[in-house]
């Protein structure tokens, strides 16, 4: 049997205790869920149920880290740090940016493929880690083309980027653009099960003055199911809401 140790009471739902473990396990509901092999099986007590507690996460420092807070006023530090680990998923790429971070790899895998199960359509990895470099040269782009204003709105500068960290991941559906990814069956599905994998659509719409950007459902963060499960079940849109931190709406100094 998997150890559980249980870490915190997050909410209770008709006395039902919903507890955080350590370990990659969790109780929900009073049903152990090995967090890797049973995500997709995950029980969703929230219909009909009250929260009566609440808790949010302290982000961590370390990149390394799957609950790192990475947005505009929490750079990547150091500035050109660089995963170790990175892997090819075992899900069709659109492009030359198809690693990611190993926990989140697989994850995306488990994620496509309950998609294909649920859809009929294959989820595609459109962009995963991008180094450092790479983010200043696909920024100023958007600059020159865009004006610095309107590409503050939808594009990292260097140093602020989730893809550096190997944990984001811009998804499409087979056969078309990822930009119109949250009309599609699969976005939509992704929307509302991403959490059972342990990832978050990282910038929900109507969260720009929190997240400092537009709405982007193709943009996923793996940060794990010990955090993804809790956000579902309080209703938390954002990581910064999560981790107790001030909106991000702009950056504090010039890059």
């Amino acid at each position: 049997m998997s150890p559980r140790v249980v870490v915190t009471v997050l909410h209770r739902f008709r006395g039902a205790v919903v507890a955080g473990t350590l370990a990659g396990v969790l109780t929900v509901a009073g049903t152990v869920v090995p967090a890797g092999a049973a995500s997709a099986t995950l029980p969703d007590p929230r219909p009909g149920g009250e929260s009566i507690l609440s808790r949010t996460w302290a982000p961590a420092l370390d990149p390394a880290d799957p609950t790192v807070l990475v947005n505009k006023t929490h750079p990547v530090t150091p500035a050109g740090w660089a995963p170790d680990d990175l892997v090819r998923p075992d899900v069709p790429a659109l492009g030359e940016h198809d690693r990611l971070r190993a926990d989140a790899a697989r994850a995306l895998e488990r994620l496509a493929d309950a998609a294909r199960d649920a859809t009929g359509h294959e989820l595609v990895l459109a962009s995963g880690f991008r180094s450092a470099d790479y983010q200043r040269q696909l920024y100023s782009r958007y600059v020159d083309a865009h004006g610095r204003r309107a590409a503050d709105t939808f594009s990292a500068r260097p140093g602020h980027s989730e893809h550096q960290t190997g944990l984001a991941a811009d998804v499409a559906e087979a056969g078309t653009p990822y930009t119109g990814f949250g009309r599609t069956e699969t976005g939509r599905w992704v929307a509302a099960q991403a959490w059972r994998y342990g990832f978050v659509v990282r910038y929900p719409r109507g969260q720009q003055a929190v997240t400092g950007y537009s709405p982007e459902p193709w943009h996923l963060r793996y940060v794990g199911t010990g955090l993804t499960v809790p956000m579902h079940l309080a209703g938390t849109a954002t990581l910064e809401e999560a981790f107790g931190v001030d909106p991000a709406p702009g950056y504090t100094a010039p890059r």
